[in-house]
């Protein structure tokens, strides 16, 4: 059976896409001749990449002359994850505008455009406050795992079968939760600002200030590195050490040619440093 070609109209041009399995797909040759871009570069870019190769159908489509023509396509929720990864740095100048316009862009409008049939297959989605929890666990597995944000938005969008996660069904949420690993941040410890302004008035130094923040948030993150990436925790502990080392390093260099010692008793921290609230 084959696919009727829709076409979408983006900034007086043309992108082609077409309904597979209930599902959005575009195809990526003609957006390739939009921008300008070589197409067979970008067959085997994603051809190689595990996850948009993972992803990639060759769809048969019937062709304006009538004609079936095989034709590569990306699910819509890939669209973007296959054109942010083209640098702007490593294109001719003058095709640059168009793509940046597509990265920005391109997305929305397809979206957009199927936006009434997603609505009647998935009516009752996650809440704003659940999507940031997905957001959130999805930070997580980042951390635990190494694997890109991007990676992983797209696995997600595979699993549960959605064009991006806030259309994830109310029902699914904590399936989805669970399958990303959970949300763990919750339980770290938190550094308590209003117990720590208390102590303003009786540090003598700008750099004694500094590493009892420093030691708070250090003990923050060795909680957070126990908890979920024990292997991590001894090169964290050395780059921290080194930071700490080196701000140490700046803040003697200032005193040594100011006379930072005498004035810092009198300055309101609590007043001063409003960043902290």
């Amino acid at each position: 059976m084959s696919n009727q070609i829709q076409l979408v109209q983006f900034h007086n041009q043309q992108i082609s896409i077409l309904n597979y399995n209930n599902k959005p797909y575009v195809a990526i040759k003609p957006i390739c001749e939009n921008i300008g871009l070589d197409w067979e570069a970008q067959r085997q870019r994603i051809k190689r990449n595990e996850i948009l190769n993972s992803t990639a159908f060759m769809i048969k489509v019937v062709a304006k002359d009538g004609k079936n023509r095989d034709v590569l396509c990306l699910p819509l929720g890939y669209l973007n994850g296959w054109l942010a990864g083209i640098e702007l740095s490593r294109v001719n100048p003058e095709i640059k505008p168009i793509l940046k316009q597509y990265q920005l862009e391109c997305f929305d409008v397809l979206y957009n455009h199927f936006m009434p049939k997603v609505a009647q297959q998935f009516p009752n989605t996650i809440s704003p406050e659940q999507q940031q929890q997905i957001q959130q666990a999805v930070n997580e597995r980042v951390y635990r795992t190494g694997e890109r944000h991007q990676a992983v938005y797209s696995k997600f969008h595979q699993q549960f079968k959605i064009p991006r996660y806030q259309d994830l069904p109310a029902s699914k949420f904590n399936e989805a939760i669970e399958w990303l690993g959970g949300v763990s941040m919750r339980n770290f410890k938190s550094i308590n600002i209003d117990n720590l302004k208390r102590q303003y008035n009786y540090l003598a130094t700008i750099q004694e200030y500094y590493y009892k923040v420093f030691d708070l948030y250090n003990d923050a993150l060795s909680d957070f590195l126990n908890k979920n990436s024990p292997a991590l925790h001894y090169s964290f502990s050395t780059a921290l050490n080194k930071i700490q080392v080196n701000i140490g390093l700046s803040l003697n260099f200032i005193r040594s040619e100011i006379d930072i010692g005498s004035k810092s008793k009198i300055i309101n921290f609590a007043a001063d440093i409003d960043y902290l609230n």
